[in-house]
């Protein structure tokens, strides 16, 4: 991180944890162009991917994925994994603004060559480095974690605004016509609709189309996870309380019902919502009003519901974990998602999709896939489905150093790896102890005495493992 200049700063940022709905907010200081340190009281633990929004009046919103390094009680200190090369030119941008290089006072120093206007070089250079330092040293599970949240983190916001179906590929086969004709019939109504479906087949895509088909399509759309859901804050997430009703009830707040208003109110995962609170969805459905903590004003309930679950829920009633009465109340439309495995047809026309659409956010030159990365696509069974082969595509536009896209840049093995890995016993241990140890590098930022402490090694050992796999410690 000392690699590039530091400026101080007092700009205000906001930050959320990948695959939760923890967040929190901020003032970043002594920043650079590859980190800095967060001023919060929220603090994130070490070695957590969090997406980061620098808020700047004059350049706007710039946003990356980023991953915390120390913590004090100050708060924590962050290193950037830049992707996208538009928000890292912005950032520099506004470190142009913060300070002036002590040789000249006119000229601006953010560690790129003065001679190099365009700053293309730099910056792809950056991003390269940053990447190349998790691809190699990162186990394939947990760099396709950090995919999985720069794809989320990117795209999510964007898809919020625009028209589903120009930011999703519909397809052609007929198990996904069915279901386009079932949402036109029934979105403009306002019936509640049931979305079912394995994970990644896209519930949340389908619920965003059926709000942009329904009658209150001008109104918001208000994903909520209630997975996600602290049980202790769910009642206050879902209606919203009145000053000093419960301790740290500092102000009004609205809920998800009362933001929702005119619009769609999507509650995703349904089937993991505790009794308690099916018992106080129940009663919001039949009445259709709710009332703030510590109010006795009735609010109306305007908001259209929508929801999904990946689990089967009259399995769930017939085992007593989700109420039958509620069940009845949500399935006005039941529409089930097939999975990827169930269209065949749709798989290679999705996948140029999505690296149209891919290189499209981050501003890079969409590539071909090549003849074997195709096959190596059809012959995979994506169980994680829509979300699982864009995880692998955003990889592979990333990794890419070719004029097309290879099958190793896709980072999946064959449909047989898994099953029968292939070598000796010896050739299968040095694979997992490399993959252990390369997870445990990027864990401590490569403090090699950490590393040994953890293994039970001495730090000998661990140059010698790093030797014997031709890896490097991560410059982070």
């Amino acid at each position: 991180m000392r690699q590039f200049e530091r400026f101080s700063s007092d700009t205000s940022v906001s930050f959320s944890v990948f695959q939760n709905r923890f967040s929190g907010q901020g003032t970043l200081k002594n920043i650079s162009l590859s980190g800095g340190f967060i001023e919060s009281r929220q603090i994130t633990p070490p070695n957590t991917w969090i997406n980061i929004k620098i808020c700047h009046d004059g350049i706007g919103t710039i946003q990356t994925a980023a991953r915390s390094l120390r913590e004090d009680q100050r708060g924590f200190s962050i290193h950037f994994a830049w992707t996208d090369r538009t928000a890292l030119s912005s950032l520099r941008d506004f470190l142009s603004s913060l300070g002036t290089s002590s040789d000249d006072p006119g000229e601006i120093s953010t560690g790129f060559p003065k001679e190099d206007a365009s700053l293309d070089g730099p910056i792809d250079s950056l991003i390269r480095k940053t990447w190349a330092s998790f691809v190699r040293n990162a186990s394939g599970s947990l760099l396709n974690t950090m995919i999985s949240w720069c794809h989320s983190a990117f795209f999510s916001e964007a898809e919020e605004t625009e028209n589903p179906e120009e930011t999703f590929y519909q397809g052609n086969s007929q198990a996904i016509s069915e279901v386009y004709r079932k949402i036109r019939i029934f979105a403009p109504t306002s019936l509640p609709v049931l979305l079912m479906g394995e994970t990644g087949t896209g519930k949340e895509v389908f619920s965003r189309t059926i709000h942009h088909y329904g009658a209150q399509k001008e109104g918001p759309f208000i994903p909520v996870n209630c997975g996600a859901i602290p049980e202790t804050l769910a009642e206050s997430l879902l209606f919203g309380h009145e000053k000093g009703s419960f301790t740290g009830a500092v102000a009004q707040q609205k809920g998800y019902f009362e933001s929702a208003s005119d619009g769609t109110l999507f509650l995703d995962e349904i089937g993991d919502l505790p009794l308690p609170l099916q018992v106080k969805l129940l009663r919001v459905l039949q009445e259709r009003a709710f009332n703030r903590i510590g109010s006795h004003t009735q609010i109306p309930l305007t908001c259209r519901i929508v929801t999904a679950t990946n689990k089967d829920l009259k399995e769930e009633v017939r085992k007593g974990t989700f109420r039958q009465d509620l069940f009845y109340r949500l399935e006005g439309v039941a529409i089930s998602i097939p999975p990827l495995r169930e269209r065949t047809d749709d798989l290679l026309p999705l996948a140029h999709f999505l690296v149209q659409k891919i290189s499209r956010k981050m501003g890079l030159i969409a590539k071909a896939l090549s003849p074997e990365a195709e096959r190596l696509i059809q012959s995979c069974p994506w169980k994680g489905n829509v979300r699982e082969l864009g995880n692998a595509l955003h990889r592979a536009v990333i990794v890419s150093r070719h004029i097309e896209i290879l099958p190793e840049d896709l980072g999946v093995g064959s449909p047989s790896s898994g099953k029968d890995p292939s070598g000796s016993l010896r050739e299968r241990r040095d694979r997992h102890e490399k993959e252990i140890l390369s997870a445990c590098l990027l864990r401590h930022g490569g403090n090699v005495g950490k590393v040994a402490d953890e293994l039970g090694i001495s730090r000998p050992s661990v140059y010698n493992m790093l030797k014997k796999y031709t890896l490097e410690l991560p410059t982070l």
